[in-house]
């Protein structure tokens, strides 16, 4: 059964997308009530909404792992951290504050409606494969990075994020916003139908799933400043194929960079602003099918 699930908006104070879908559903509560769980809505990062900036001092969507919440660093996103995780969590319990975290952001990158999914739970990939029979145009990518995963979902032992774009920093984009309001819909009436023991036929057996392979930066100079840009042939074309010999950046004196993987894969992220302070221009993920 579950009891309770969190959903949360405002972990980046400048993705509005989530900081007005969460200040909605304070205001009018019964549209995310159901009978058989309670739904909690929260604003993880209350000062940086206020600064409309993505963080005050790190990086809040990555400040989960368990050495940084047994011993936090002494920054204002380091003290939140440990605060929702003695709220939501604790992260790694037996028994946790909440069953399952869906934390709501947007990309200025041409993502369109997508899920971001670091956790293996059964219950996290039965939600997914609910909502992608549900809305057909939801990507699915998974992220497998090389360290514990450090985001607000990781507290609950399921969840997942929910990523639309592309939304400039700052800024609320109508179709988005309900688009996302919808599946945050999907996703409660799954879990009443789950706990009322009703059979819920409408599950994709299958799920194409694109799986994190790995980074690429934009080309930098010796002082490693940027040297280049996303080609104009690459830019928004995220969740398409990339094949050996393909434009991948242009050069500030106009030389393509071409790209040079044996491996054809998949571009997702592409040239998201958030991401050039962290030293990547895109991800790369390989398509499969779950």
């Amino acid at each position: 059964m579950i009891r309770r699930v969190a959903v949360t908006g405002g972990t980046h104070g400048n993705e509005l997308t989530g900081v007005y879908l969460v200040k909605k559903w304070q205001q009018n509560p019964e549209l995310v009530q159901r009978e058989s769980f309670e739904t909690l809505t929260l604003h993880t990062n209350p000062e940086a909404i206020k600064a409309c900036r993505r963080y005050i001092d790190r990086d809040l969507n990555r400040s989960f792992a368990t050495a940084d919440l047994e011993n936090p660093p002494n920054h204002y996103e380091a003290k939140r951290a440990c605060e929702l995780n003695a709220l939501l969590g604790p992260k790694g319990a037996e028994q946790t504050a909440v069953d399952f975290i869906l934390d709501l952001h947007s990309t200025t990158a041409n993502m369109g409606l997508s899920l971001v999914v670091s956790s293996d739970s059964p219950l996290t990939w039965e939600a997914v494969r609910y909502l992608c029979a549900k809305v057909p145009e939801l990507k699915v990518y998974r992220w497998r990075g090389d360290e514990e995963d450090a985001f607000v979902d990781s507290i609950a032992p399921n969840g997942f994020a929910i990523e639309v774009g592309p939304v400039p920093q700052g800024v609320l984009r109508s179709d988005l916003f309900m688009k996302t309001e919808a599946l945050v819909y999907h996703l409660l009436d799954f879990f009443e139908r789950r706990n009322s023991g009703e059979a819920v036929p409408e599950t994709a057996q299958k799920v194409t799933v694109y799986d994190h392979v790995g980074l690429i930066d934009y080309p930098r100079d010796a002082n490693g400043d940027l040297d280049g840009m996303v080609h104009e042939a690459r830019q928004d074309q995220d969740f398409t194929l990339i094949k050996q010999g393909d434009p991948l950046f242009r050069k500030l004196d106009g030389t393509v960079i071409r790209y040079e993987g044996e491996e054809p894969l998949y571009t997702l992220f592409i040239n998201e602003a958030a991401y050039y302070e962290k030293g990547f221009a895109m991800t790369l993920a390989r398509k499969i099918t779950l």
